[in-house]
């Protein structure tokens, strides 16, 4: 019986994740990909995949979007019941949405919904594939022709027209939102509102979902919580409350519940010290506006603004007793391995290139096995979380498949949980890197501009020279953009000492600012002027506890961080032949902000 390779992959993938207002829209829309994937993977037959790699005869948690098998028989007929079981798994997740949502609102015998649905689902998901036969045992000869294929084919590709009129929906902005003849789309997802509660829709009709939205709301899926954002940006100060101050805290909760009623919206129920969600840890959201718009108002009491002022009382006293307030910043990271591709067509040239491409795949499913442990690792030592904390590090994680990972971080920990997430893949991959963007924004920013900005954070990365690195896009609330980039053996234990050195006052946040001024022009002037030029500013701006045995040492590390940089970083029209110390100033200015928590 002929043999053939086969590559299966389906799309939209980026665009359908990045169609996210809350961070569960983008965890369940990466779970309805991985549930597709893991429906064409097991129809292939877990016994002829090459990529992923099974791991003790399971599929790895989280499929990747492209499957690579050897296969038996005619290569069309697999792929074929791959793509049909493929879309019979969406259609059962449509189906469990469809269902949920008419218990709200009927529409069983509404056509002008019923049309939008079915247009919608329908038309949303390409699947390709591509053989190649593998002749005299030639694997790496029919890989090579089935990839050129699959590539050939998508070039090819065909988008199907779509007509979609009327008001939009608020995840894509692009399809039209679903509404019943008789309802406007405003006044259809005003009532689902309405039935639902604040956990699923905001109130007043201002979340339009089309089908696809729906189905990311709606679905078995999203039956569990995902931390949203605010959640993340304060998870080290809940943390610090917990052990410091759980009196305080469970009375806050107390009042919380007294003035918001049944409105209260309690995704973490098990949790007996705060069900509640991250938002109300901050004093902004304590506004009357704020708590309708997100828990559809107040309940039992004729004065709002009384109501309002006992959470703030009782959130202040839990300001006073942790001594300090939760960061209004977060990051949302993705990683991913540097080079794959490459990587991949030198196994071919061995001398057995399909067993050296079966253990590559099985490295990646064992790096991506061991993420959640490095998660829960980091965030145990530097969050200093208990056994009996109810949520851990890898809540936080979105996405882990193969090479590639994407998750959220308190601002605190992020920086280093993706060098130590990257470290480990260079560890389980021998002799491959890993590059990160990590974006920090606001816990009120757009969610979809925040994740825009991790991915081009990535790019950003992967132009360093050799790549293995990281780069940093921090977005202010004021508008202001920073990106710093580097490469990790460069980073190493230098951006944590100098969080510590502002931090802990040895450093004033005078010097940020005025190396930042003065590097601009003295980035390219010779290695032994810019150490001088660090030595005066340290000594300037140095706090009391910094000796002076720091202070070199502080000195040294920057001056030979701006070295390497100057190598790393690769010169655009315009600007200066070295530009490491200009760089190494945009990572002091990061340590300040996040050595004050994101503030001024």
């Amino acid at each position: 019986m002929s043999e053939s390779v086969l590559i299966f992959t389906f799309s939209p993938i980026q665009s359908f994740i990045a169609e996210a207002r809350r961070t569960s829209d983008l965890y369940v829309g990466s779970k309805i990909l991985v549930s597709l994937a893991k429906a064409a993977a097991q129809a292939i037959q877990l016994q002829h995949l090459i990529y992923p790699a099974p791991m003790n005869g399971q599929l790895p948690d989280d499929v990747p979007n492209v499957i690579v098998a050897r296969v038996k028989g005619e290569a069309e007929q697999v792929a074929q019941k791959a793509k049909d079981d493929l879309l019979w798994e969406w259609q059962r997740l449509a189906d469990q949405a469809k269902s949920t949502i008419s218990q709200y609102c009927p529409i069983d015998d509404d056509t002008t919904w019923q049309q939008i649905w079915y247009r919608q689902i329908h038309r949303h998901w390409q699947v390709f594939w591509a053989a190649a036969s593998i002749e005299g045992e030639d694997y790496a000869e029919a890989y090579r022709a089935a990839r050129e294929a699959l590539d050939a084919v998508k070039r090819s590709r065909v988008f199907e027209a779509s007509e979609e009129s009327g008001p939009k929906d608020s995840l894509s902005g692009a399809r039209q939102a679903l509404h019943t003849r008789d309802k406007s789309p405003k006044e259809y997802w005003e009532e689902i509102a309405r039935q639902v509660g604040g956990s699923k829709l905001r109130p007043g009709g201002r979340e339009r979902l089309d089908a696809i939205g729906a189905i990311k709301r709606f679905c078995e899926l999203a039956n569990w919580p995902f931390p949203s954002t605010s959640t993340v940006a304060s998870a080290d100060f809940l943390e610090r409350a917990r052990q410091r101050a759980p009196d305080v805290l469970g009375d806050y909760g107390k009042a919380i519940r007294r003035v918001l009623g049944k409105n209260c919206y309690e995704p973490y129920g098990k949790d007996p010290n705060w069900p509640f969600d991250g938002d109300l840890l901050f004093e902004e959201t304590l506004t009357l506006n704020r708590l309708t718009d997100s828990y559809h108002g107040i309940e039992g009491t004729s004065s709002p603004d009384e109501a309002i002022q006992e959470l703030r009382r009782s959130l202040y006293q839990l300001y006073e007793a942790v001594e300090g307030r939760p960061s209004p910043y977060y990051a949302i990271f993705v990683l991913d391995g540097d080079g794959m591709g490459e990587r991949i067509s030198t196994l071919l040239t061995q001398c057995d290139p399909e067993g050296a491409h079966r253990r590559f795949s099985q490295q990646l499913s064992e790096f991506a096995r061991r993420v959640p442990d490095v998660m829960r690792r980091v965030f145990s030592e530097r969050i200093a979380y208990r056994d009996s904390t109810p949520r851990e590090g890898s809540d936080f994680l979105v996405y882990n498949g193969g090479d590639d990972v994407l998750g959220f971080a308190p601002l605190s920990i992020a920086l280093l949980l993706v060098q130590e997430l990257a470290r480990e893949f260079e560890q389980v991959v021998p002799g491959c890197s890993a590059s990160a963007g990590v974006a920090i924004a606001h816990h009120l920013y757009p969610l979809d501009a925040a994740l825009a900005a991790a991915r081009e954070a990535e790019r950003a990365a992967k132009s360093v020279a050799d790549k293995a690195a990281v780069a940093v896009m921090v977005l202010r609330r004021s508008g202001e953009r920073l990106l710093v980039r580097s490469r990790w053996e460069s980073l190493h234990d230098r951006f944590d000492a100098l969080v510590a050195h502002f931090a802990k006052d040895r450093l004033s946040s005078r010097f940020a600012y005025e190396l930042a001024d003065r590097a601009t022009v003295a980035t390219d002037l010779p290695k032994d002027a810019r150490r001088s030029l660090l030595r005066q500013l340290i000594g300037r701006h140095k706090g009391r506890d910094l000796s002076d045995q720091e202070e070199e040492a502080l000195v040294q590390q920057l001056a030979g961080w701006a070295e390497e940089l100057d190598l790393q970083l690769s010169r655009g029209e315009g600007e200066p032949m070295r530009s490491g110390l200009l760089e190494v100033a945009r990572w002091v200015l990061l340590a300040r902000f996040i050595a004050s928590g994101g503030g001024a």
